[in-house]
């Protein structure tokens, strides 16, 4: 480039009269047009052409300075090279183009062919091009002599139309010999003529018509696109911000106002601060509050009488590990996991003690925790301090009394804890519109929410629970309740067969104010009618059928050809989940229960989270794989309608109370139960809660759940910041991969060097999560109710398999381990097929893996890896997990004891008609409950069955809600449950209210198995999960779902993880925690001699530990998440 323009930048700005003149080629937009400036200066002609054109003006300038004038008059201005900006292709109506005059003096590459390819005119035209739509107005001011270029001949012919060249005005033209070229862009490109090319060619040396101005316009202005080619979103933005200008833009922006920026500067900003609990608070909750350092400072006295003080923090760390990717040994993978770390320090005159650990703080707060109650108890005071007002206490003495008195009562009523929980519930709506109650299996929450209708009068009142517990809440409420009655609503809407609408809710509602109205006139007291709608009949109208078409496929486990439902618009097999392996469905049936979807991945656009195609960093589209999406259902017949959009939209503020049971079930953030809730809880005028436990693993999970119910969580985020909350009460992950060759940790990460995946949530919260839950949440446990419960006992049966059975396990786990560590496609079949075999080595079965394509790397077909022969018992009838059952089963029977066997294999590998086998042998009387029960029917077949049966076996996912078994008083789990969750509930189904026997839970596995880890790391979750729930004190890390669980069991079983001592971990003092599954090492007193029957301790002790690999560990601090010392 020539001095003087170096010195201008290739700055030629275009004269206000040729403005004016291109002006009246133009014709104003109706609709306001976008224009585009690449070279912009200092924004004089695209803001003059703005105005005058209706359209809105963006522009890029090198020159800072003139990029800063430009700023004022221009809609949008970045200051870089248009090389370092991005714009959507086909997204501006009109471009406006006056490059530089002369060649790239930057160009590092090569040209092709002549210096040609090298001069900005060219350049500029061949960039820009595409970022106008077709249809769309081209404004190109060049020196008459480029026009004899080739390359712009072409460019211009074969991409524009209407074409007009004329020169600049006399008296300006001489400076730089300008010409303006008028043209509109093609909507197809055009195959290029030889004759077309050398008219535009030859008009470099011609003489040319000047520039006048017209009467009439020669060109009109498309609308401003809404959408770039292909559908993108419209982007316009620079690309290669430096350091400083980062800095000074977000300043500009204002990013320090931000949510994300006031949570980095102060991280416990959006921390809850407790105000007033419901009810007094446990020492578990205490000591969470007194960890996360929201008491403040405390001031005690010790065992002397001398002064301390106390305060704590919890601090959230990144730990680091890195270890050898699987697939290239080149590669190592890094692992950021977040981690909690609570720490108490304790002042006293001789000195300062941290307290770290779960172990110290149990014992801290045992020798101090009543003190420590004490001063919360004058820092919060509860708002319900069991202190019932004379009216709430007449109301609460009316209840129950219809029934027959509990074991430890004198006469039928509520119980103690079950009143004052009402009053608090009561109270806690009254003041926050919403109560939450946690309680235990067997605790009565169906009483207590009856309780809180008539202490609040909130008639009629509407209660949302799961479909089988419909008849137990209205057999509840008349129970409860004098002269209450309770309706079922079923359904809006009609059946093919009918000819007129049925709506249960209009019908409700209308006949209670008839009652009302009569009741009235007679002068009797207002009916006290209660609403009950199972979730399934809220959530969606059921007037619809599945929508698929059959074909034939190879089933994976019994190698035989099925028909299957496929999709009718990918054609793939539509499948799920059974025990762990994904099976087609034969039977249609099969997805009635929600409207389902196909979710097999299909070639196409990859889509974001709002459906929108996914973009890569240059703003294209990207091509792979998505999921197909298409709906499995179709409506049929007349439709029925959602009984909660119906009541949200017709009947809202018609009921004064909702009650949600099970309410963990409608967490999700857009799932249908998710939705119905929503629209229930804005549509009545107060809600209370029940479930059995707010967690599923992450804090995620009651997130949605919170910002539905909670005032303070919609205050302080809004309904999609899951990720905030995460990063502020949960758990992070994030994996990053380099080469081992790569030292540099903080240099430029690109594709090829390093890159770094999305933050995943993992399971944990912080203690201070409980800031958001104890102002409108009441924790109870069966212990409290203060009554005489019998006694439960936790036992562990360890069983050596046969020889020829332990030698087939391990030949198959140790070749589908190697498997598994080769490809994580694998690393499920390696799971379930070792837990799952042990129990089913009775009968011949196959490992069916994927057959993958090594081009396209997806599987082609099912092929048999190994075959399993039937075990023999070498002369035992049967195999000795079998043979053990059917004499403890026996034994039981003799001492009068039922027997609850819980069997996880009850799908497409049902084992339960062969455990059956053994115990029949044995005289016993046993029968199957199977899943083609209806949910709402089991309960009354139980109850058939019961007295006429020894043992009972079932999934307890089956039982894990809302069923009462107390007739049974063992239960045995002949295989590991994998949720903590249905766990719990299944063995709360038996020890509950109304039992009479001492409770034996019975956990069988094979020694050195898969089953046996999994026990042992189910047992590290029953710990922690009864942290939070303030049964327990040192932290709240929450249990993890089973698929989570699973994922971590395989981590643990590949690294060699050692698992913390069991014995250690439950062997708190039993009255410190209320919760059985806490008391694992309690010495039990074996109700019925048994074969190698062991407590936990002995079976724990036992165990070898397994040393974990070392790993590169550092720990990073990433900011304090409480009130630091």
């Amino acid at each position: 480039m020539r001095p003087p323009a170096i010195e201008k930048m290739g700055y030629y700005p275009t004269d206000e009269p040729v403005i004016e003149a291109i002006q009246s080629y133009i014709a104003p937009a109706a609709n306001r047009a976008r224009m585009f400036d690449p070279c912009a200066g200092e924004g004089l002609a695209a803001s003059l052409l703005g105005k005058e054109l209706n359209c809105e003006t963006w522009g890029v300038e090198l020159s800072p300075e003139r990029a800063a004038k430009a700023e004022q008059v221009l809609d949008k201005v970045y200051q870089a090279p248009w090389q370092a900006c991005f714009l959507t292709d086909e997204s501006i109506s009109c471009l406006f183009l006056n490059p530089p005059y002369e060649y790239d003096r930057f160009d590092d590459h090569p040209a092709e062919n002549s210096g040609a390819s090298k001069r900005l005119e060219l350049e500029f035209l061949k960039t820009t091009t595409s970022k106008l739509a077709r249809g769309g107005l081209l404004i190109y001011i060049i020196p008459q002599r480029i026009l004899g270029m080739p390359e712009v001949a072409r460019l211009v012919v074969g991409h524009y139309e209407n074409i007009r060249i004329f020169r600049f005005l006399d008296g300006l033209f001489e400076k730089f010999q300008q010409v303006v070229v008028f043209a509109t862009r093609r909507a197809v490109y055009k195959a290029l003529l030889e004759s077309e090319t050398g008219a535009i060619m030859a008009l470099a040396n011609q003489p040319m018509e000047p520039l006048m101005p017209v009467p009439q316009p020669l060109y009109g202005l498309l609308p401003a696109p809404k959408r770039g080619a292909n559908s993108r979103p419209v982007v316009f933005k620079r690309m290669d911000w430096e350091p400083e200008e980062v800095v000074e833009a977000t300043l500009k922006a204002g990013v320090q106002t931000t949510t994300e920026w006031l949570d980095l500067i102060h991280p416990s900003r959006a921390l809850a601060q407790l105000t007033q609990p419901v009810m007094p608070l446990k020492k578990g909750h205490v000591a969470m509050l007194m960890a996360s350092g929201m008491m403040g400072t405390v001031r005690l006295t010790d065992e002397e009488g001398r002064p301390m003080l106390i305060k704590g923090r919890v601090i959230k760390v990144v730990e680091k590990t890195e270890e050898a990717d699987s697939k290239d040994s080149k590669v190592v993978v890094e692992t950021y996991k977040d981690r909690f770390v609570t720490t108490v320090a304790v002042l006293k005159q001789d000195g300062v003690q941290i307290i770290q650990d779960v172990k110290g703080l149990s014992d801290f707060m045992k020798a101090h925790g009543e003190k420590i109650a004490a001063h919360m108890l004058e820092t919060y005071r509860p708002l319900y301090n069991l202190d019932p007002t004379a009216k709430e206490t007449a109301i609460l003495d009316t209840l129950g009394t219809g029934r027959k008195p509990l074991p430890g009562q004198d006469k039928a009523g509520l119980l103690p804890t079950q009143r004052h929980a009402a009053a608090a519930m009561a109270r806690s709506i009254r003041k926050n519109k919403v109560g939450n109650m946690q309680g235990e299996m067997g605790l009565g929450k169906s009483t207590i929410g009856a309780a809180v209708i008539e202490l609040l009068h909130a008639y009629p009142a509407l209660i949302v629970c799961p479909p089988h517990l419909v008849p137990k809440w209205i057999r509840e409420i008349e129970e409860v309740i004098p002269g209450a009655r309770g309706i079922e609503l079923r359904r809006i809407g009609r059946n093919s067969n009918e000819m007129v609408d049925t709506n249960d809710v209009k019908d409700f509602l209308n006949h209670y104010q008839e009652a009302t109205r009569a009741a009235k006139d007679k002068g009797l007291s207002a009916p006290k009618w209660v609403a009950v709608v199972a979730h399934t009949s809220a959530k969606f109208g059921p007037g619809w059928q599945p929508a698929v078409v059959m074909r034939k496929t190879l089933h994976p486990l019994t190698n035989q050809l099925v028909d299957a439902c496929a999709c009718p618009a990918c054609g793939k097999i539509i499948t799920k989940e059974e025990d762990g392996f994904a099976v087609p469905v034969t039977d249609p049936k099969d997805l009635t229960d929600k409207r389902c979807f196909c979710t097999n991945p299909v070639p196409g656009w990859q889509l974001d989270a709002h459906k929108e195609r996914k973009l890569d960093e240059n703003g294209d589209p990207e091509w792979g794989t998505r999921l197909c999406g298409q709906a499995l259902f179709a409506f049929t017949g007349a439709r029925r309608h959602s009984i909660a959009e119906y009541i949200a939209r017709h009947a809202k503020g018609a009921f004064k109370l909702l009650i949600a049971d099970e309410c963990h079930e409608f967490k999700g953030k857009s799932s249908d139960r998710g939705i119905a809730f929503h629209q229930l809880i804005t549509a009545c005028k107060a809600t209370l809660t029940l479930t059995g436990t707010f967690f599923g693993g992450k804090s995620t999970s009651i997130f949605w759940l919170l910002h539905r119910l909670n005032s303070g969580v919609r205050r302080d985020f809004a309904f999609h910041e899951e990720k905030r909350w995460a990063r502020l009460y949960g758990v992070l992950e994030t994996q990053r991969r380099r080469r081992r060759d790569d030292d540099d940790d903080d240099g430029v990460f690109t594709g090829n060097r390093r890159y770094r995946n999305q933050a995943k949530e993992q399971p944990g919260v912080s203690p201070a999560i409980v800031g958001r839950l104890l102002d409108t949440t009441v924790f109870l446990s069966l212990k409290d109710l203060n009554l005489a419960l019998p006694a439960y006992k936790e036992e562990v049966v360890a069983l050596d398999m046969l020889a020829d059975q332990g030698d087939q396990y391990r030949s198959m786990e140790s070749s589908l381990k190697q498997l598994a560590i080769q490809s994580r496609r694998y690393l499920s079949t390696w799971l379930q097929w070792s837990l799952a075999r042990p129990n089913s080595a009775f009968r011949d079965e196959a490992v069916m893996v994927d057959e993958v394509d090594g081009g396209e790397g997806e599987a082609v077909r099912k092929v048999t890896l190994m075959d399993l022969p039937a075990i023999n018992p070498n002369g035992h009838k049967w195999l000795p997990k079998e043979n053990w059952l059917a004499n403890f089963c026996k034994a039981e029977k003799e001492q009068g004891r039922k027997v609850l066997v819980y069997v996880r294999q009850t799908g497409t590998r049902d084992i339960q008609d062969h455990v059956e086998l053994p115990l029949q042998s044995e005289g016993l009387r046993v029968a199957i409950l199977g899943g083609n029960i209806d949910p709402r029917k089991r309960e009354e077949w139980i109850a058939k069955r019961a007295n006429a049966l020894d043992v009972l076996i079932c999934n307890p996912r089956l039982v894990a809600t809302g069923l009462d078994l107390i007739q049974f008083s063992t239960v045995i789990f002949f295989e590991i449950e994998f949720s903590l969750y249905t766990l719990w509930q299944s063995v709360r189904r038996v020890w509950r209210l109304g039992q009479t026997k001492p409770v034996k839970a019975v956990f069988s596995v094979y020694n050195s198995t898969m089953e046996s880890a999994a026990l042992r790391l189910m047992g590290c979750k029953m710990k922690a999960a009864q942290l939070v729930y303030g049964d327990e004190v040192g932290g709240a890390i929450v249990p993890e779902d089973e698929g989570d669980f699973l994922t971590q069991l395989a981590r643990d079983v590949l690294d060699g993880a050692k698992l913390p001592d069991l014995q250690t971990m439950f062997a708190d003092d039993l009255q410190v925690s209320h919760n059985p599954m806490g008391s694992l090492t309690m010495p039990s007193a074996t109700i019925a001699p048994g074969e190698k029957v062991l407590t936990w301790s002995d079976w724990m002790a036992q165990k070898v530990v397994v040393v974990r690999r070392k790993s590169r560990k550092e720990v990073i601090p990433e900011g304090q998440m409480g009130l630091g010392l």
